[in-house]
């Protein structure tokens, strides 16, 4: 399997995209799934995006070919695109946790936030989560407290010159 994350693909979900959906949160691993996929809920609003549903909400995904064929990696996404402040969440599979995928991923976020004209991103994550936390502080979010889910609050803000 390639694992080096640059030969990876990455580009906006799409509904001929589905198949591969499953695969991804199942590979997320019992940490991943724990964090990131709570009671199902981003598997399930991923499936309500594609099927045109959750029209406030952007997602990229990184795709690797594989022996099998295509495998998603990894997930980002952000929601509220419409606001000042969109919020991010992201994913990444077990196998390839630990290639700096989430940076590249978060990258692409935040470009298009950027691109956006937004004044920013927030998340939140698990206080268990020391992995996700050491790269969204790496990234430049800054931790503002806990959230009322009892999650960590981040925020990265810009510095969006008018012009």
């Amino acid at each position: 399997m390639e694992k080096d994350i640059e030969k990876l693909n990455i580009r906006l979900l799409e509904k001929e995209d589905r198949d591969n959906i499953d695969a991804f949160f199942r590979g997320l691993g019992e940490e991943g799934e724990g964090f990131f996929n709570i009671n199902r809920d981003n598997e399930k609003n991923v499936y309500a995006f594609l099927d045109g549903e959750l029209q406030d909400r952007i997602y990229w995904a990184a795709f690797a070919e594989t022996d099998e064929g295509e495998e998603i990696a990894g997930i980002v996404f952000l929601w509220d695109i419409s606001k000042k402040i969109p919020w991010l969440g992201i994913g990444i599979t077990e196998k390839w946790k630990g290639r700096h995928l989430g940076r590249r991923l978060m990258a692409v976020a935040r470009d298009y936030a950027e691109a956006s004209r937004a004044g920013g991103i927030c998340l939140t994550t698990s206080q268990k989560n020391l992995r996700g936390q050491g790269l969204y502080e790496r990234m430049g979010y800054e931790r503002l407290g806990v959230h009322l889910n009892g999650e960590f609050l981040y925020l990265l803000t810009f510095l969006n010159e008018e012009k």
